[in-house]
């Protein structure tokens, strides 16, 4: 199976600190839902939607992201932690089912809905980040479910296995 590769839209560095301030945010990464917008990739006849969602995070010592491709172009099934350990920015889907939100896996799991980031490590010696990642997620198969609402969990990891803490969007009404 050839390897489908999802692009990062956007990450924006907010800023570096002052050498000082290096520990400011401690070496395990930090998520912060900010939100989520739905657009149209293309015209409105297609069909094909997009839901691009936005996360602040802090890493205090600027290991984040990989920047380079997978070390495999194919899912080998029976070693899928390590297939799954080549990304960095994890995404889950919910829908809501009778009242309560279930969790809507991929349809197939050598497709997931992760990303890898771009290497965001800063040159020189102080090496914390903050900033926005603004990443898509397709939306033009779901929802699966007959469901007026959705969320979204991510999870950041960064080269030393470091896991932030997980972050849930909000319910998110579908019009």
């Amino acid at each position: 199976m050839k390897y489908i590769s999802k692009v990062l839209i956007a990450v924006l560095l907010l800023g570096t600190f002052a050498c000082e301030q290096d520990n400011k945010f401690g070496t395990t990464p930090r998520l912060q839902w900010k939100s989520a917008e739905l657009r149209f990739a293309g015209d409105t006849i297609d069909n094909r939607r997009i839901f691009d969602l936005k996360v602040y995070f802090t890493d205090g010592d600027g290991n984040v992201g990989r920047g380079d491709e997978p070390g495999a172009d194919t899912c080998d099934l029976n070693n899928y932690q390590a297939f799954l350990n080549q990304y960095d920015l994890f995404i889950y889907y919910y829908e809501q089912v009778n009242g309560s939100f279930k969790e809507i896996p991929p349809t197939d799991s050598c497709v997931p809905y992760h990303n890898i980031l771009p290497n965001l490590t800063p040159e020189g010696q102080n090496k914390t980040l903050e900033g926005d990642i603004i990443t898509p997620f397709e939306y033009s198969n779901f929802p699966v479910n007959n469901t007026d609402s959705v969320k979204f969990e991510l999870l950041l990891r960064d080269r030393a296995g470091n896991e932030s803490n997980r972050v849930m969007s909000p319910a998110i009404a579908l019009d």
